[in-house]
């Protein structure tokens, strides 16, 4: 039970405190007036402090926002200090925030601890049982999400409240997956051990070197051949893995396909393509789409769903909802307060989203993938093979930025999705809560049954795991196991070997053999240039 003081402050941000509840589902917020602190496990005071410093001063856990954020205006940037006792992710860190203009200055005591300083002052202190921060979060805008104020612009009003949070639920809260990683090139195939700017014999070595994993998002198209040295090379499950970047790769094509029987014979196609290419090169392709563009409709995205896509990945969560003007609060229902909060966003028919940031400049933001690892989010660095024209200096600099955030997993993004799963241990019981529809995750010690509870509707879907099957929702036993891997099947699941082909059209092949001969040019092309 966290108390806000006055109580009329919670009643003017009443979309602020529905998302957080819905973000901390353990914890319950109510006005208090005050004195009124009986009951409460903290205390949040909204424009002052006297009333968070005697509630601390008894033993409450207490939060005191000084003034309200002020209105977009220049970035400035918020420094959190390198040994804060905030979450070791953030440490360090500088967060821009455009809603700072006007917010006074903290005077930290002797004894007071400085977790954030603007321009050298003070904006957020600790003194024993009360944080100090000088910016006190408004209320969210009708069509906003939570997520946009805890971003790569705007974080400091909210960022002491959720952190106050996590510390509230932390003895009952789902652990979460380890910090993961990986670097995605859209477009490139194993016709030659090189494409364009990048070859794979140096990116093997160079990402060994530099500790990072690059998945190349091949068009299954593309999949009709592969060059026995380009197989090589990603056979022995190394540094290079690949992942499904659309079907033919003709322009946006999986957002235009509206009919539920197109999307499933697309969807179908795709999965016998790179089903068929693995099983004759014996490299592994991760059940993992990129939608070209950036686009997929939502008949598309259940097609996915049911052709055993473990993910989707797009820079956008719901991208059908994207366009103006309609916004995710009012076509996805409330639940999209939360979007781009979790470790993946959820589609109706149970298919995760995760989320991607592009690695170039000036697009790439350090504090952007600072705040996805604190949300326990994968971090998927994506560009074009154009991006390397350089070198591939620009993914070891990357790369040790991710790396600064601590012990970070890099892999596949079959290995990201399968392991983007949050557990609990009640006894002997292993609850698992997928953000992804096949899972891989270490047994913790004391586990002898576990149970699958998807985030997502997920009435009549059933497990798989070990040559046997279940449903989810009830538990079954794991026995001595080390390791527990499952897919889910959605009930209407089917299989992509009898799936009808779509109809045939000559214009894909040729735009994707034009696509991949210019890309092939283009470094011969910079050449010519260079010397002009």
């Amino acid at each position: 039970m966290v108390g806000v003081h006055p109580s009329a402050e919670l009643g003017r941000r009443p979309r602020l405190f529905a998302a957080l509840s819905a973000a901390f589902p353990a914890v319950r917020f109510e006005g208090r007036e005050a004195g009124e602190t009986a009951g409460l496990d903290a205390l949040v005071e909204l424009g002052g402090v006297e009333e968070a410093r005697r509630a601390a001063a008894s033993g409450l856990r207490a939060l005191a926002a000084v003034a309200p954020e002020g209105g977009a205006g220049s970035a400035v940037g918020v420094e959190l200090t390198a040994d804060a006792p905030v979450d070791r992710r953030l440490q360090g860190q500088t967060l821009p925030d455009r809603h700072l203009g006007g917010i006074p200055a903290l005077a930290p005591g002797a004894s007071a601890e400085v977790l954030a300083r603007l321009r050298t002052e003070p904006v957020w202190i600790r003194e024993g049982r009360l944080d100090l921060t000088a910016a006190a979060p408004a209320e969210l805008g009708e069509a906003e999400p939570l997520r946009c104020r805890l971003g790569a612009e705007r974080s400091l009003a909210l960022l002491p409240l959720i952190e106050l949070l996590r510390e509230l639920v932390a003895g009952t809260a789902w652990n979460p997956p380890p910090p993961r990683a990986t670097f995605v090139l859209d477009d490139p195939n194993l016709h030659w051990p090189s494409y364009g700017f990048l070859s794979l014999p140096r990116l093997g070595r160079h990402a060994a070197d530099h500790g990072y994993h690059l998945a190349l998002a091949m068009v299954p198209l593309d999949a009709r051949l592969a060059h026995p040295g380009a197989a090589r090379l990603l056979r022995g499950g190394g540094e290079i893995s690949l992942c499904v970047h659309g079907n033919d790769h003709f322009g946006g094509e999986l957002g235009r396909v509206a009919e539920p029987a197109a999307a499933l014979a697309l969807a179908a196609q795709a999965r016998r393509r790179t089903n068929g290419f693995a099983e004759r090169t014996g490299v592994p392709v991760s059940p993992v789409m990129v939608p070209p563009h950036e686009e997929c409709s939502e008949a598309m995205a259940a097609a996915l769903a049911r052709t055993g896509f473990a993910a989707i990945s797009m820079t956008r969560p719901f991208p059908w909802l994207s366009p103006p003007p309609r916004h995710w609060l009012s076509a996805a229902g409330a639940d999209a307060q939360l979007a781009g909060w979790r470790s993946a966003d959820l589609t109706a028919e149970g298919l995760p989203v995760l989320l991607r940031h592009p690695f170039a400049a000036p697009h790439f933001s350090p504090a952007e993938v600072a705040l996805r690892a604190y949300l326990d989010q994968p971090l998927i660095l994506y560009g074009h093979h154009d991006d390397l024209a350089e070198g591939l200096g620009v993914l070891a600099e990357r790369a040790a930025a991710v790396n600064r955030l601590g012990s970070v997993r890099w892999g596949s993004m079959g290995a990201l999705a399968a392991g983007n799963v949050h557990w609990r241990l009640e006894g002997d019981l292993l609850r698992l809560r997928p953000y992804s529809r096949q899972v891989s995750i270490e047994i913790p010690a004391g586990a002898t049954r576990a149970v699958v509870e998807p985030p997502w509707q997920a009435e009549g879907e059933r497990f798989e795991t070990c040559g046997r099957s279940g449903a989810a929702g009830l538990p079954f036993e794991i026995g001595d196991r080390k390791r527990l891997e499952l897919q889910l099947r959605r009930p209407d699941a089917v299989a992509p070997e009898g799936m009808a082909a779509p109809p045939r059209r000559p214009w894909p092949l040729f735009r994707r053999l034009a696509g991949e001969a210019r890309d092939r040019a283009a470094p011969a092309r910079r050449r010519l240039r260079a010397r002009a």
